[in-house]
């Protein structure tokens, strides 16, 4: 289950709060001694230490870049959560990043991060989080550590069959899930990398309406454990916000219960990414991504549709493909404007018969540069699909991979 957690307008927001503090601090500071040489001060006080810490020195702007590159700090947010799915909530977290120094640039431009919150929503939805994602032995091994714990209250739409397509069942996840990941590099330098990731998770299904479909409330209690091989091609130019380069992602995931899990069945994931420069001032990117998974995968590990302004599980199916194009315009230093469009389809094999259900979002977005040095931007994507539209905010590139 995917979350958009804004992060974005907290930061901007808790951005003015230093600036203003900074601000006030520094005009309540007392004029430097008249001895003191012309335009210096005896000594500076904490407002502008605090100044220094959220401007950046090259262009005078609120910028966080050295308040998160700061050995053990972290940034506290209010989680702004604008799912469609699960509704508009609240929440809160902490932010780490931690930049290699040993990489130079690049230790900023793939920082080591961490993160531990928990988010509520208006339908009731619960969930704590935290995760880790960091590099080491000079950056060719990546290790992702994850786990959530909560419950999460959703709808499920179409059981293979049109009639149920608009059909909602409402049902809740109370699920403990945890995932650990570890990839290789295969030479200094090289974009592609090999790794081995392993899910494991207690889920149990509850439904919130009478049963519709025979059968719904026989899974009472799901268990998941499953490793997984990985293939990955990264060119990016940055983590956060690309301006160049290819992602590219493989994964084939298979449960078993000899390992654990309820039920035997099996995953796969292409998903590729790619960010062109236009000029000087603009950058075109474009995502493809393509699942699929066996008859006997648990309703809620289905693929769906996965696009800006719709909902999330809205349109699952056995498979399902999604494509997306985004151009960003940098028209200030600072400042940039974005405008995205997407479709996807998803289809599902019954009775011989094969069902297809497709959608298609839009919209456009404002970005600010709130961490120079890290390459991070955040915003605002105004995003509208047949049925919904949601404001949605953004920390870093809306395709986001660590």
């Amino acid at each position: 289950m995917r979350f958009r957690c804004l992060l974005s307008t907290s930061a901007l927001l808790l951005a003015a709060f230093f600036a203003r503090d900074a601000r006030a601090a520094d005009v309540a500071q007392p004029s430097p001694p008249a001895e003191a040489p012309a335009g210096q001060s005896a000594e500076p006080g904490a407002g502008a230490t605090l100044r220094s810490r959220i401007t950046d020195p090259a262009d005078g702007k609120i910028d966080l870049s050295r308040f998160l590159a700061k050995p053990r700090a972290f940034l506290p947010l209010p989680l702004v959560v604008t799912e469609p799915a699960v509704g508009y909530g609240l929440g809160g977290a902490a932010l780490f990043l931690q930049p290699r120094k040993e990489a130079d640039d690049e230790g900023f431009d793939r920082p080591d991060v961490s993160v531990v919150g928990a988010i509520a929503t208006q339908n009731d939805t619960r969930v704590a989080f935290g995760g880790d994602a960091r590099r080491w032995a000079g950056g060719r091994l990546r290790t992702l550590a994850g786990a959530v714990a909560g419950r999460v209250n959703l709808d499920f739409y179409g059981f293979g069959d049109e009639a149920s397509f608009d059909r909602a069942v409402r049902y809740s996840l109370d699920v403990a899930a945890a995932i650990v990941q570890a990839d290789w590099q295969l030479a200094p330098r090289s974009p592609w990398s090999i790794g081995l990731r392993y899910v494991a998770a207690d889920v149990q299904p509850r439904l919130r309406d009478t049963p519709v479909a025979p059968g719904l409330l026989d899974r009472v209690h799901v268990r998941v454990s499953a490793p997984a091989a990985t293939l990955t091609y990264d060119s990016r130019d940055n983590v956060f916000t690309p301006t160049n380069g290819v992602y590219a992602a493989t994964s084939y995931m298979v449960a078993r219960e000899a390992l654990g899990s309820t039920d035997d069945f099996e995953r796969f994931r292409q998903s590729l990414m790619g960010w062109w420069p236009l000029g000087p001032a603009v950058t075109l990117g474009t995502r493809a991504d393509v699942q699929a998974a066996s008859s006997s995968t648990p309703f809620f590990l289905l693929p769906f549709i996965g696009l800006r302004g719709v909902p999330a599980m809205r349109y699952p199916g056995e498979r399902a493909l999604a494509a997306e194009v985004e151009a960003r315009w940098q028209f200030e230093p600072r400042w940039s404007l974005v405008g995205f469009a997407g479709a996807g389809r998803a289809s599902t094999d019954r009775n011989g018969q094969t069902f297809r259900q497709g959608v298609g979002s839009g919209g456009v977005g404002v970005r600010y540069e709130i961490a120079r040095k890290f390459g991070m931007h955040v915003g605002l994507d105004l995003a509208h699909s047949p049925g919904t539209t949601a404001v949605l905010l953004q920390i870093g590139s809306a395709w986001a991979r660590p």
